[in-house]
């Protein structure tokens, strides 16, 4: 006679035909924005993006190979997709009443001589899939303005055009499949002084983008009644077309106001511009780098060439701890731009956690 008890005992069982579940553990951050949801208008759009293909946007645009990992994106976040092996296989479970065949030692002496045992049910699980492995999401700042520098295409003048490919990309389709979260999309698309002509995205040179800035500067100071920090929109496109010299599309000289000017929204809703500010000032000193990558300053000389371009209401901000990633300045007083950032590959640094059955085991303990 068996002499254990069965009768808590939980039955369990194996399915035949299992079936293929990939899980995804969630970082607390993304998995407190799902739960805050209180409706499905306000759900969380999340996205998995795959690295595209290189492709050839240009002869301006240098050649990229791919990012190493899958990634989800939020409206405003980005996470690397790992896949996580562990020694432990994660079993899926199903409750299903399990059928009970008792044992032939239990059986009533007054059974024993029927044909077939009674078959009896009792509420158990059975694993309907079996996970080696699991996906992990990990916290990533990407470079988006090397990204889009990569795959937009310079435009440096009107004389000298960039050359249109049969498979011009629109800026749509660069947003779908570069791996950045739309809020850092847009941000990266303003840094890189953006634009899209005939659903053809593509990018200012540093030079020409200084170009555009300091004509603008010149007709604002033309101006006897303006006011420098009121200016919107409309106020820019009359200036331009009273001037008429303009040899760059409108739509370019639109990317430079977003991007050097300093923008705060109005009571109407509408945008005024500034650049009496630091973010102005920054912006000058960071296309001065960005006009010169492989040349190397001294620090006279950038400081000298920095006051010169930028705005005279701009030269009390101009400070080098306003570029600070941007440059490096060795002990000579030697001033070089940075190309990239110090982490391309966009990856936070991790952090120690405990794993999903360290919890577990710790919860057992208590």
């Amino acid at each position: 006679m068996s002499t254990q008890d069965d009768s808590k005992a939980i039955p369990l069982a194996f399915a035949h035909e299992q079936a293929p579940v990939r899980l995804l553990e969630l970082p607390p951050s993304l998995l407190s924005l799902i739960e805050n949801s209180t409706s499905r208008s306000s759900a969380p759009l999340l996205k998995i993006k795959a690295p595209p293909n290189p492709t050839n946007n240009g002869p301006n645009t240098p050649s990229t190979g791919p990012a190493p990992f899958a990634v989800l994106t939020t409206a405003t976040e980005t996470y690397n997709i790992r896949s996580v092996h562990s020694s432990n296989s994660i079993f899926i479970l199903k409750p299903v009443p399990i059928p009970i065949i008792p044992d032939q030692d239990d059986v009533d002496s007054d059974t024993e001589m029927a044909d077939e045992p009674i078959i009896t049910s009792k509420p158990g699980v059975i694993v309907t899939s079996t996970c080696a492995s699991h996906l992990e999401l990990l916290p990533s700042k990407p470079n988006t303005e090397l990204l889009l520098q990569s795959a937009l295409t310079e435009y440096k003048s009107s004389e000298t055009p960039p050359i249109r490919p049969s498979e011009a990309l629109s800026k749509s389709q660069i947003l779908r499949n570069m791996p950045v979260s739309d809020a850092e999309f847009h941000e990266g698309w303003r840094d890189v002084t953006a634009f899209e002509v005939d659903n053809w995205a593509l990018r200012l040179s540093p030079v020409a983008a200084m170009k555009i800035f300091l004509d603008l500067i010149n007709l604002i100071l033309g101006c006897s009644d303006v006011d420098k920090d009121e200016m919107g929109m409309n106020f820019f496109m009359k200036l331009v077309e009273r001037d008429g010299d303009f040899e760059f599309p409108i739509e370019a000289v639109r990317a430079v106001i977003e991007g050097a000017f300093e923008s705060r929204k109005t009571e109407d809703g509408s945008m005024a511009y500034s650049y009496a500010t630091p973010y102005t000032t920054k912006w000058v000193g960071k296309n001065i780098l960005l006009s010169n990558p492989n040349k190397s300053f001294t620090e006279r000389e950038f400081m000298e060439t920095w006051r010169t371009k930028a705005p005279d209401e701009c030269e009390k901000f101009v400070d080098l701890k306003l570029l600070d990633g941007l440059h490096t300045r060795s002990v000579l007083g030697v001033i070089q731009y940075i190309h990239g950032s110090e982490n391309e590959s966009g990856v936070a640094p991790a952090k120690k956690k405990n794993k999903w059955h360290e919890k577990f085991a710790a919860g057992k303990k208590r």
